[in-house]
Parts: C-alpha cells; structure tokens; sequence
C-alpha cells in the first residue's frame, strides 16, 4: 500500500500545457508502463513520478473525457505554440 501524501505542492500551469502534458503522458508513461522513455529514465523512480503527475493531471482536466478530445489537444498545442514557441522552431534554417 502505497504511504500518504504529506509532502504536496501546488502546481499552477496554463490549461493549454497541461492538456499538452496530459496527452504527452498518456501516450508515451501510461502505454506499456512507460516503455517508450526507457532510453531517457535514469532512475526507476522516475516512471511513477510521471504517472503521478499524470494522475494529478487527469483530476483536474475535463477535456480527456470531452467527445471532441482530439481537436481540444490540437487546440491546446497551438496555444503553447503561440505562447511559448515551438521547440523546434528555427531548427535546419542556418
């Protein structure tokens, strides 16, 4: 059985990242208990982690039971893009 939480924190993000992390987590630590980030964990404690944070995501969000989920990811993603920019951005113009 898994000990109480008595350490927490309160985390404030915009909702369009979090619906961005909320489908990046369920999709990549959530499928086959986090295979797909095997190359990139360091420490075994790292996957629950996640999945914590995943579990956090998903009692707050509404949009993953939402019958358009797909177009509010979209949606989402576009946001973050807008706000913060893409990761990628530039990459391959030199």
């Amino acid at each position: 059985m898994a000990e109480p939480a008595n350490d927490e924190i309160t985390l404030v993000i915009d909702r369009s990242v979090a619906v961005v992390l909320f489908e990046f987590l369920s999709r990549t630590v959530d499928d086959a208990d986090g295979e797909a980030l095997l190359d990139y964990i360091e420490d075994e404690a790292e996957i629950p982690a996640l999945w914590a944070l995943l579990a956090g995501l998903e009692s707050v969000l509404t949009e993953p039971m939402a019958e358009d989920y797909e177009r509010r990811v979209l949606a989402a993603r576009e946001a973050v893009i807008k706000r913060f920019g893409g990761a990628f951005s530039g990459k391959g113009d030199d």
